[in-house]
């Protein structure tokens, strides 16, 4: 897999989600990629990766749906306590239900949808170190980055919320 992710990254990336799964797989995934990888299984976990006397993150991947604090709160204290982090939200919750359950706040970030895939992820966060720390956009534009790597019904349907979106924006 080493062959996928050429590139000797030096940035530092703190993984939440509370499926263990998910934090194996994104932290073999972006360490094989050469990413120095934090995970935490809670908000609360996560946040004491962002202490004053650790090492500096570069960039916070939260699963958007997780028991006690959710994700959206979390990227909010995180970039209270970091405004220079990064920010990439992800979950296993069609775009409809994320919109739902934590309300349009998730638009102002940049998302993935799980499952994930490893080239996918990696392509992600290298664009996400490369952009401004907090990216405040439109959800059309938001639309690229949300269909990255999907295909057939699902990049269907998510273009449709999209283009529902960008006409009430």
């Amino acid at each position: 897999m080493s062959e996928l992710f050429p590139e000797n990254e030096s940035e530092t990336v703190a993984v939440v989600d509370d499926q263990a799964v998910v934090l194996e797989f994104c932290r073999t995934t972006l360490e094989r990629a050469g990413f120095k990888v934090f995970t935490a299984s809670s908000g609360d976990q996560a946040l004491s990766l962002f202490k004053p006397n650790r090492s500096p993150i570069d960039l916070a991947l939260i699963d958007i749906v997780m028991p006690g604090m959710s994700g959206i709160e979390l990227a909010r204290r995180l970039e209270r306590l970091n405004a220079g982090v990064r920010i990439v939200l992800m979950s296993g919750y069609s775009p409809d239900e994320v919109k739902r359950v934590v309300g349009e706040t998730a638009s102002q970030y940049r998302c993935m949808w799980k499952p994930l895939d490893p080239r996918t992820l990696v392509q992600m966060i290298k664009n996400a170190l490369d952009g401004e720390p907090k990216r405040s956009h439109r959800p059309c534009q938001e639309g690229r980055m949300l269909t990255c790597g999907l295909v057939g019904d699902a990049k269907s349907a998510i273009l449709q919320s999209i283009r529902i979106a960008c006409n009430h924006a």
